[in-house]
Parts: C-alpha cells; sequence; structure tokens
C-alpha cells in the first residue's frame, strides 16, 4: 500500500523524474558536442566564401592592399624616396659646377706640367749661352731637343711628351735684323695654351699665337 505523503524536492543538480532534459550542461559535461557543432559551422562558412566567425580580416582594396595605404597621397606615401632623388641631384649638380670635367683636370694638369718643362729648358738655355761664348743653340726641330743643350738639361726633362711637344725657337729676320728666342709649346689640346697662359708664374714673358704657347728668352727689335 502506497503512501499519499508528499512528494520530496529533488536535490539540486538532479533532474526531476519525468521531466524532460533541458540544454543546460551539468558542471563536468564535455563540450564535444559544442565544438562539433562549431566547426560545422565553419565549414559551412568556408564552402560559401565567407570568412570564419572567430577571423577579423581587413577589408582589402581592389589591388591587393589595404584601404589606408591607396586612401594616402601619391606624394606621402613616396616621400622619403622623393627626399634621397632630391638630395643626389642636388649634390651631383654642385659636383658639375665645381668641379671641372675630366678633361679640364687633364688640361690643367698637363699645362702644369708644359710649365716646368719650359722653365727647365729656359735655365738649359742660359746656360748653354754663357758657356758657348754668348751664342744660342741652332733652331731645331719640334720635339726633338737642340744637341748642345743635352749637357745642361736635367734627366726628367723631355721634348716631347704624349699630349705635347716642345720646340726650340729661333727666329731672325735678316733683313731688319729682330730676333726672338724662345721655348714654345704645342700641345694636342687646342686650349692648352690657354690654359697654360692662366697658370703661368707673375714675370714669366711669354707669347700666346694660337695652339703655340712661347715663352720668351730673349728678343731684339731691327734697326727699323
Amino acid at each position: 500500500m502506497t503512501g499519499s505523503g508528499p512528494i520530496p524536492e529533488p536535490r539540486r543538480g538532479e533532474r526531476r523524474r519525468g521531466a524532460p532534459r533541458t540544454s543546460e550542461r551539468r558542471p563536468g559535461e564535455s563540450r564535444t558536442g559544442e565544438r562539433s557543432a562549431e566547426r560545422s559551422a565553419e565549414r559551412s562558412a568556408e564552402r560559401a566564401g565567407e570568412p570564419p566567425s572567430g577571423a577579423r580580416r581587413r577589408p582589402q582594396a581592389p589591388n591587393g592592399r589595404s584601404p589606408d595605404h591607396t586612401d594616402r597621397p601619391w606624394l606621402e606615401r613616396h616621400a622619403k624616396r622623393i627626399r634621397w632623388a632630391t638630395w643626389i641631384g642636388v649634390a651631383l649638380i654642385a659636383i658639375r659646377l665645381i668641379a671641372p670635367r675630366p678633361d679640364g683636370w687633364r688640361r690643367w694638369s698637363d699645362a702644369a706640367a708644359a710649365l716646368s718643362d719650359a722653365e727647365q729648358v729656359r735655365t738649359a738655355a742660359l746656360l748653354y749661352y754663357q758657356s758657348a761664348g754668348r751664342q744660342w743653340p741652332a733652331p731645331g726641330h719640334s720635339g726633338v731637343a737642340p744637341a748642345g743643350m743635352l749637357p745642361f738639361l736635367p734627366g726628367d726633362v723631355s721634348f716631347a711628351r704624349p699630349r705635347y711637344k716642345l720646340a726650340w725657337e729661333y727666329a731672325a729676320d735678316t733683313t731688319t735684323g729682330a730676333r726672338a728666342i724662345g721655348i714654345s709649346v704645342i700641345g694636342e689640346d687646342p686650349r692648352l695654351a690657354q690654359a697654360m697662359a692662366r697658370r703661368a708664374p707673375e714675370g714669366l714673358p711669354f707669347v700666346v699665337s694660337g695652339r703655340r704657347f712661347v715663352v720668351l728668352i730673349a728678343s731684339a727689335a731691327g734697326n727699323r
């Protein structure tokens, strides 16, 4: 015989007998079912071409770059490169204006060397004049030193250089008696004579005639 007393309340966490099971997960219950459902939802979204729910992707422009890159002006994006290119261009222009061209360097170097050779030949000619009884060497050819002057020339002096030649000049006018004695320099560079004129030391007598630079040693006017 069953008693008709009150039905006791179920303890906490217990499901009442006959009541439907709820979705509430008990402590310690596995979450395998929930994870499987999330994975299924992500696969479905990937098939549909949508990003997974947990992923956060930045919107991209049609060219594959971020919108903030395309929205920035071109000058702002390339400002660093433009600054470097500007500084390099200014430096090249300054070097071009200040420094002479390579052919200018060679011309100035040849002018200094030719002036040094002419000065040493001038000294040798004066020594020859004193030792030969006040006589000058006979006229010679361009690039060839007079034979009588060779003992007085330093060993590093040559009348035939790769880019210019020296010549002993002895010009005399038999009618008037005018004479011009000196050393001429003729260079392959048509502007070598002008460069020598600019670099000539103060007090050096010289004459420039076309491509010829003549260092005067002695001159005398004629009877006229």
